[in-house]
């Protein structure tokens, strides 16, 4: 089974921080020649006197430096969404800054560069934000659905079938996994997954995972998904029984049988006691000499290991 491991936030910095003043990029401007990426300012700033690249002294330009950057949005919105309270506060410096300079309002500037986007508006959660979701039985892929709904009755029965709950978006779907186990008295021999969809969910996944990773614009509740299905049992595979350990076991046997063998001072009117390698009270014994008709039942064994005595006029063996 694949192991996921959660990265840290530090681990990627290098990645997500300004060569030229150490911070997280604002307004993320990649080279194109390069490719390498900084905050507008600071490289706006940095062109202005140099038309090479800061990181690889590749040549920007050679007249007209600022030509040859890029606005990268998309990098900007990976920053603003690892960060947490990034866009925030950067919108709340935006908006100090034009409230203090009127006149340096640019006119024809987005709302987003007058920081008068909120982070709802903009799609960030924070984990301490409570997110409306829907959850509903899963009841089949939609090319298993096609076909299915005749009349309206499927559909109001769905509909009846929906829930809505207010969780925190730092909830992770194994959480709400146990609230519906636990709501719905579900045994442990089954398992409760969750899924967006038709496709299921990671148990580590936060709902600001989800809001993240699927095309949820937040015009509505997330719509998730549950099934329950057996849980799989691991068994423990036994040892499989080699036709060598059991020679081997065998053969461990008729030594221990052979070991409980009567001594050459046993009475010979007693008869030997059976073992676990030896045939009940009567019949002819492999493992023993007892003598019947003058002659001696002791073939499976060497003769240099078998010793037969006499005691009281009758034949006894025993070994050596």
């Amino acid at each position: 089974m694949h192991r996921t491991t959660r990265i840290k936030i530090t681990e990627l910095n290098p990645h997500l921080m300004c060569a030229l003043c150490g911070g997280y990029f604002i307004d993320a401007t990649t080279i194109v020649e390069c490719l390498h990426s900084f905050c507008k300012t600071c490289i706006v700033r940095y062109l202005e006197t140099n038309k090479y690249c800061p990181m690889c002294d590749v040549q920007v330009h050679k007249t007209r430096p600022l030509l040859s950057i890029r606005s990268d949005k998309t990098l900007q919105d990976i920053v603003y969404k690892l960060v947490p309270g990034l866009f925030k506060d950067e919108m709340k410096r935006r908006r100090e800054f034009y409230a203090a300079y009127p006149m340096a309002e640019v006119p024809n500037g987005s709302n987003e560069d007058r920081g008068e986007v909120s982070e709802q508006d903009k799609g960030n959660l924070t984990d301490d934000e409570i997110v409306s979701l829907s959850i509903e039985f899963y009841e089949g892929s939609r090319e298993e659905k096609k076909g299915t709904v005749e009349n309206g009755d499927l559909e109001k029965e769905k509909k009846n079938g929906v829930r809505f709950l207010r969780c925190p978006a730092a909830m992770t779907v194994m959480h709400l996994a146990k609230f519906l186990r636990n709501k719905m008295d579900v045994p442990s021999k089954y398992k409760v997954e969750v899924l967006y969809e038709d496709e299921p969910l990671k148990e580590y996944y936060t709902l600001m995972d989800i809001a993240y990773i699927y095309p949820w614009r937040r015009n509505g509740p997330l719509p998730l998904k549950y099934r329950v299905q057996p849980a799989c049992k691991r068994l423990k595979l036994s040892q499989p029984v080699t036709p060598e350990s059991a020679n081997t076991s065998g053969a461990s046997e008729c030594e221990s049988g052979s070991d409980k063998a009567p001594s050459p001072a046993a009475p010979a009117g007693a008869s030997a006691l059976p073992s676990a390698a030896a045939p009940a009270h009567g019949s002819p014994s492999a493992g023993t000499g007892t003598a019947l008709n003058g002659t001696s039942n002791c073939h499976p064994l060497p003769p240099a290991r078998c010793r037969k005595t006499t005691v009281n006029g009758s034949a006894a063996s025993a070994l050596t």
